[in-house]
């Protein structure tokens, strides 16, 4: 407990005792109703003087005492952002939960986190030493367990900060680079529209108006680098990050894995002329007509179904001829056959 703590609570602790003489007072409004005056306050002369009990600015105790309740409200002490955090989870808990406390106000005087009513029913049902006791040590405690949250929240704000200062330190890097545009592209405008992927989108970064890019909190590994937008096409890059920090960026080769063609770091990535569709249209017969014969003379059944595609059948029937026999009769021949064997058997 500190120095000016003890003489507050004493002081607080007096002037409660003498307000808690209270007594059973009827209503002059209503018949057989016993209201607080304290809170309705239908006369001037049943309320006493009210009390102001400070420890600084922040901390005081405001005692309103009238013939048959007292109203004690709270002032807790909030230095900075974080005790006023606390305070206000704090007091707004247990203000949900006022049933529970009896003498506890679910709603706490304007200027004040919160305060307590206490009743001539009150000191009657309870001890009055017992009440005052009870708010003193809800003072205490309050001020204890907000100090030690704050002192616990302030260990645990160290600590992460230390781990996340360790962790940029040693286990994340930075991949940066510059994108060259044609001369003719304003490259403010179009990097609003440009994202560097790495390893197609597991880290995503933006492109400057200087057409720079900087991505941060890269851990060590193999990352492919790409610019995606739609006015250009660039060429992905490789860059390899090790443990110790060390970068090597390569050109992407999926065909020739093992052809390292080494590139300067800071990347620099220049645009390729988009494909053509006349040049597509000129390059895919020519294929076919190098390619094809070339695969089709090793396999000889492939080569048979080709040789089928391109020359009809010798074997298959004519269908017009069919259908001329088939309306038309026998042909003339099978006739003339038939007839020269009827001869030689009259012979």
């Amino acid at each position: 407990m500190s120095a000016t703590l003890q003489p507050y609570l004493e002081a607080v602790r007096h002037t409660l005792q003498v307000a808690l003489c209270l007594e059973q007072f009827s209503s002059q409004v209503v018949e057989r109703h016993n209201k607080p005056e304290v809170e309705v306050q239908t006369s001037k002369e049943l309320l006493m003087t009210s009390v102001v009990v400070a420890r600084n600015k922040q901390e005081r105790v405001l005692i309103e005492p009238s013939v048959n309740s007292v109203r004690i409200s709270i002032a807790i002490k909030q230095s900075d952002d974080i005790e006023k955090i606390l305070c206000h989870k704090f007091t707004r808990f247990m203000c949900q939960r006022a049933d529970n406390f009896f003498v506890l106000r679910r709603k706490p005087l304007p200027g004040y986190d919160i305060s307590f009513l206490i009743t001539a029913s009150h000191t009657e049902a309870m001890f009055k030493h017992k009440l005052v006791d009870f708010l003193l040590h809800f003072m205490q405690e309050i001020d204890k367990e907000i100090s030690e949250m704050k002192l616990s929240l302030n260990a645990r704000a160290r600590v992460a900060e230390k781990d996340i200062k360790l962790e940029q330190a040693g286990s994340f890097h930075t991949v940066e680079g510059e994108i060259a545009l044609p001369s003719s592209t304003n490259c403010a405008k179009w990097s609003g529209n440009a994202r560097v992927h790495l390893n197609h989108g597991q880290h995503i970064g933006f492109v400057r108006q200087d057409c720079t890019f900087r991505v941060d909190f890269v851990s060590s590994g193999t990352y492919i680098v790409q610019i995606e937008n739609t006015d250009f096409v660039f060429e992905p890059i490789r860059v390899d990050i090790t443990s110790k920090g060390k970068m090597r960026a390569r050109k992407l080769t999926i065909l020739q894995p093992n052809n390292v063609n080494t590139l300067p770091y800071p990347l620099r990535l220049s645009t390729r002329s988009p494909a053509r569709p006349m040049v597509l249209m000129l390059v895919v017969p020519l294929v076919v007509m190098l390619i094809l014969p070339k695969m089709t003379a090793n396999d000889p059944e492939l080569k048979r179904e080709m040789e089928n595609m391109q020359m009809p059948k010798v074997d298959m029937p004519d269908v017009g001829e069919m259908m001329a026999n088939f309306f038309g009769g026998p042909p003339q021949s099978k006739k003339k056959a038939l007839s020269g064997a009827s001869a030689q058997k009259r012979k």
